[in-house]
């Protein structure tokens, strides 16, 4: 199973500081905005975990990671960032289900656990079918993703009481 993760931040020495600390443990590639990211995603998946800043040039870290989970459902999110606020982490936790946040200052040493155990529940999750094998959804699958399931027929249930 895959152990590749995706670091996606646009501050070159970041990408630089992970490079050297993950190298030895992690496959990984690195994006600087989320249009490259999500571009790997397609392109260069499947990836087990995501790491990344919530503040990227042209987008807004939410919305990002709104965009990684209709990619590619099932994908472990980890949130690095410089400046965490309450807000932003509530939003982060409560709207895209991140696995991890972290100051951008932590111990390299923790941010590598969460990452081995974002690797495990991803493949916790892909063994149980939930997820494509891949974690790429179809154009189709997403559609109907963004659409919500009121699309859905609803089958009505009957009880008859005893």
């Amino acid at each position: 199973m895959l152990n590749k993760i995706l670091i996606v931040d646009e501050d070159p020495l970041v990408l630089s500081y992970h490079r050297h600390i993950l190298g030895g443990h992690f496959l990984f590639e690195t994006a600087a905005n989320a249009g490259e990211a999500l571009d790997l995603l397609e392109r260069s998946g499947p990836f087990s975990v995501i790491l990344s800043d919530l503040c990227l040039p042209g987008s807004d870290g939410g919305e990002f990671l709104s965009q990684v989970e209709t990619l590619c459902p099932g994908i472990v999110k980890i949130v690095l960032t410089a400046s965490p606020c309450v807000k932003s982490v509530m939003r982060a936790v409560n709207e895209n289900h991140v696995f991890g946040f972290f100051d951008k200052s932590c111990d390299p040493t923790e941010l590598i656990r969460k990452i081995a155990s974002g690797i495990a529940l991803f493949r916790k999750r892909n063994a149980t079918g939930l997820y494509p094998k891949h974690g790429l959804l179809t154009e189709e699958e997403r559609l109907f993703l963004r659409t919500g399931t009121s699309s859905v027929p609803q089958k009505k249930l009957s009880f008859t009481p005893r």
